[in-house]
């Protein structure tokens, strides 16, 4: 009787590493083949992303700028402001670029920032 329930035992065992042996093959499968795609798409999606960047004409962009809509290039001497509503995505606006002090401070924030990133444990 013994033996027999230590045979059952076994059986049951052993059928339950395999079931666990091919759940983790399945797996290991399916992942392999989700990233095949996911390459596939990143690389058909840069494709796309080339191929709208060729298909933008800046010429035709800038004759419709120029004729429709009367816009024109600033001259050298012009300095071109562009005010943005502070609700926008917009970080930086005219007055924080420019200046010494802005830009002295934003040098000392970027230095600051590589040595704690020096010293930083990894």
């Amino acid at each position: 009787m013994r033996r027999i329930c230590a045979i059952v035992v076994v059986a049951l065992s052993a059928g339950f590493m395999i079931s666990q042996f091919v759940t983790v093959n399945e797996n290991a499968q399916a992942i392999a083949s989700l990233q095949k795609q996911l390459t596939e798409m990143e690389s058909a999606t840069s494709q796309m992303v080339f191929d709208m960047e060729q298909s933008v004409d800046l010429a035709e962009i800038e004759k419709e700028a120029t004729t429709r809509l009367g816009m024109q290039r600033p001259e050298k001497y012009q300095t071109v402001y562009v005010n943005v509503k502070q609700d926008d995505m917009t970080e930086k606006t005219a007055g924080e670029v420019e200046g010494l002090g802005n830009s002295i401070m934003s040098a000392l924030k970027k230095i600051g920032g590589h040595i704690v990133e020096f010293f930083s444990i990894k």
